[in-house]
This record gives structure tokens, C-alpha cells and sequence, in this order.
């Protein structure tokens, strides 16, 4: 088949090797994440903002926050890691630090003498 557009004048040219047309890619879409990052933002109803004691023009994200504080007071673990990652982000894991083996005491440990029967 003939080329239908022979004039070429003013196209860029081939990409080179190793190069991309599209260096940022497809942009990656977050939806469940975009509509928590909304709500975040909208303002709690009065009843709710009452109840919890918070500011007038208080948002949903000031009570998600203010709950996970209270969750992580009473104890939730789960809840003080969130806060804690949130904020300083994710614990790094050193696996490739040398670590000494931890040394025990056997004879520290009590022991029973177990007759052995004979078969």
C-alpha cells in the first residue's frame, strides 16, 4: 500500500532507542481513594459535630482523626501503628544488619531425671 500522507515535513521523528512516548505512562486512577480524600473535607452534620465535641465547621476527617486517637488511648495498637505511619511513615525493617545471637544460661533450667525403660 502507497503512503497516503508522503509530506512528512514537520513530524517528529522516530523515537529513539530506549526512549518512551509517553515517559509519565497512563496515569494510575485511585477512585476509592479519591472519594475518601472528598469526604475528608465535608462538613460533619451538627448532630454528629455536637456529639463529638468538636469546632464548628469540623469535617469528617477531623473525626476519623479524632476517633483513631481515642481507639489508640484505649489501647488498640492497630489504631497508635496507623497514627504513627501516618505521620513518620512505615517502620524500615534492617534485615541486613548483623545482630548478635542471644546466649543462654542451660543450666539455669531446671531438669527431671527420666528413668528410660529398656525394650
Amino acid at each position: 500500500m502507497a503512503n497516503r500522507n508522503p509530506n512528512r515535513k514537520g513530524l517528529m521523528p522516530a523515537w529513539r532507542p530506549g526512549q518512551s512516548g509517553n515517559p509519565s505512562g497512563r496515569p494510575r486512577r485511585k477512585p476509592v481513594s479519591g472519594r475518601y480524600e472528598f469526604m475528608c473535607e465535608v462538613p460533619l452534620p451538627e448532630s454528629i459535630r455536637k456529639k463529638l465535641g468538636l469546632e464548628a465547621g469540623a469535617t469528617y476527617g477531623d473525626a476519623l482523626s479524632l476517633m483513631q486517637f481515642r481507639a489508640a488511648l484505649n489501647g488498640n495498637t492497630g489504631a497508635a501503628r496507623e497514627i504513627r505511619e501516618a505521620i513518620e511513615g512505615k517502620a524500615a525493617i534492617h534485615a541486613e544488619e548483623e545482630r548478635e545471637s542471644p546466649q543462654f544460661d542451660l543450666s539455669a533450667i531446671p531438669t527431671r531425671h527420666v528413668p528410660v525403660r529398656p525394650n
